[in-house]
Order: C-alpha cells, then sequence, then structure tokens
C-alpha cells in the first residue's frame, strides 16, 4: 500500500493528503500522520491513565458536528462520560460500542509511548487500517507497529 494510500485511510480530505506528503522527514510516514493528525485535532491524544473530564465524548461531539453526523444520542454519550474504568481501552471498547452501530470506530493510532492517539473513522475501512504495518525501530514489539481496534 503506498503512503498516499495510508493517509487517505486515516484522513478524509486531499489536502491533509498532500500536507503530509510535503512534510515527510526522511521518508518517516508514521510520524508525519502522528504529528499531522495531532496538530489538526484529527487524533485525541490521551495519556495511558485516562481522560481528564469527559474528553473522548468531547471528541465524539466534535467529531459530529464537524461533519454533521449522529454517531451516537445524547444519552448514550452522557452513559459513556459517565462509564468507570482501570485501563483506557475499556473505555475505548465502551465508546466502539455505542459509535459502532453508525458504522464508525475508534481506533488507536501507535504512538511507542505512554500516550494514546485516538482517531474516529468509517469501519468499512477497518481490515484496511488494521493491516497497516509501519517499518520503524526493531526493539517496538510486533503489535504495537500497527493501528489496533478494540471491540
Amino acid at each position: 500500500m503506498s503512503s498516499e494510500d495510508i493517509i487517505k485511510l486515516v484522513f478524509e480530505d486531499s489536502k491533509d493528503v498532500r500536507t503530509i506528503l510535503g512534510h515527510l522527514e526522511a521518508g518517516n510516514l508514521h510520524e508525519a500522520i502522528l504529528k499531522h493528525g495531532i496538530s489538526m485535532k484529527r487524533f485525541l491524544y490521551l495519556d495511558y491513565k485516562g481522560e481528564n473530564d469527559q474528553e473522548i465524548v468531547n471528541y465524539i461531539l466534535d467529531y459530529e458536528f464537524n461533519r454533521n453526523i449522529e454517531l451516537a444520542s445524547q444519552e448514550e454519550l452522557e452513559e459513556l462520560g459517565e462509564f468507570e474504568y482501570e485501563y483506557l481501552p475499556e473505555k475505548i471498547r465502551e465508546a466502539n460500542k455505542v459509535i459502532s452501530k453508525m458504522g464508525y470506530g475508534l481506533f488507536s493510532y501507535p504512538t511507542f509511548s505512554d500516550f494514546y492517539a485516538l482517531f474516529i473513522d468509517k469501519l468499512e475501512n477497518k481490515t484496511k487500517l488494521l493491516q497497516i504495518e509501519f517499518p520503524i525501530d526493531e526493539g517496538i514489539p510486533s503489535k504495537e507497529k500497527f493501528i489496533q481496534y478494540y471491540s
């Protein structure tokens, strides 16, 4: 899969594709996508310990507003906001239970740190997204080189 194809899976806008391709530093596609996703607030960047307030719910609300769609009812989002969890993947699973009904999922982009970079995408892209392996440092566990979906 080409760099352009990978970027198109994560970002919907062709402007994003051009910007990322124009900023590839030493061919590091993974890093260029991560930096762009965070700077454009396309990725939700969370500490592994969890959220402050209701960051995932607010991220979903922003996504809905920016695309004029509804991924979850107000009641579902309130329940998600009140969900108690010990580890962040538990909350991501709950978010996916809610938004998957509308054909969307919350994915985790590899960061190789104590942070999660989360993004929403259509579930029709799930298989392709989960197959992308970023060719990075050999010391990184294999599983960590892939986009993840918690279900």
